[in-house]
């Protein structure tokens, strides 16, 4: 179902750029290879060389992404692009938590292959490390620490 579904997205963009996470399994990555490697519109990483991942992230439109990462998500997410999830449905406990936030924030939003991808939407882009180190911060300065702003 999965190819089907970036097959249709080749068919409202330019181009789809695919990285393999390490808990990719490798049945699933021959796969993907194997029906997409030799298509022109297709960058597949092979994990040899400079990993573009900094690069997918600056030049990509929008990013289609598995749900089981809450890094990957949350550096795509960074970049105010439309974030789509796949498998989303299929997390359990806190990551379906995070999932569920992410939605109705308006951040992601479900990939079910027939969206046009070409079609641009955008959000305030996450900026969880300014929060974090502002609540950082103001619990120091709770606990009588003086610190500079």
């Amino acid at each position: 179902m999965l190819m089907c579904s970036l097959l249709s997205v080749l068919t409202s963009c330019g181009s789809v750029r695919i990285s393999f996470s390490s808990r990719t399994p490798e049945k699933i990555s021959k796969f993907i290879v194997k029906e997409l490697g030799n298509n022109p519109k297709v960058y597949i990483w092979d994990g040899e060389g400079p990993n573009p991942h900094m690069a997918h992230l600056a030049w990509a439109d929008a990013f289609v992404v598995t749900a089981d990462s809450v890094s990957l998500i949350s550096e795509v997410c960074s970049t105010g692009k439309p974030v789509y999830v796949t498998g989303a449905e299929r997390c359990k406990w806190k990551l379906m938590d995070f999932h569920k936030s992410l939605r109705e924030r308006g951040v992601v939003r479900p990939f079910t292959g027939s969206e046009d991808i070409s079609v641009s939407w955008s959000y305030p882009p996450l900026n969880d490390t300014a929060e974090a180190a502002r609540r950082v911060h103001e619990a120091l300065s709770e606990r009588g620490w003086s610190l500079r702003a």
